[in-house]
């Protein structure tokens, strides 16, 4: 399940596009880990991996093999400089 927290959905909005979540990357060696998926403006490049959903009104694209677990977009900042994030997601 995803959702979006309140300052993301406001900061996406005043943006007016759509987003999408990058394919986890994964990493292998001894042990395998899945970096968490980037958050991305506007539409993936290979729209077949991805499912369209709408969450609070915005369009969101994420991977068809994206795991089943809560994730939540957020805001992070730095400064003056703002980007979104992925919030719940555990490495291995």
């Amino acid at each position: 399940m995803l959702t979006v927290t309140e300052k993301a959905l406001e900061h996406i909005q005043s943006r007016g596009q759509a987003i999408f979540l990058e394919m986890p990357i994964v990493i292998q060696g001894d042990i395998t880990i899945c970096e968490s998926p980037a958050v991305r403006w506007g539409l993936p490049k290979n729209p077949q991996y991805y499912q369209q959903l709408m969450i609070n009104g915005i369009e969101v694209y994420i991977p068809h093999d994206l795991p089943k677990i809560p994730l939540r977009i957020t805001v992070s900042r730095f400064l003056w400089i703002k980007w979104l994030a992925v919030e719940g997601w555990a490495l291995a």
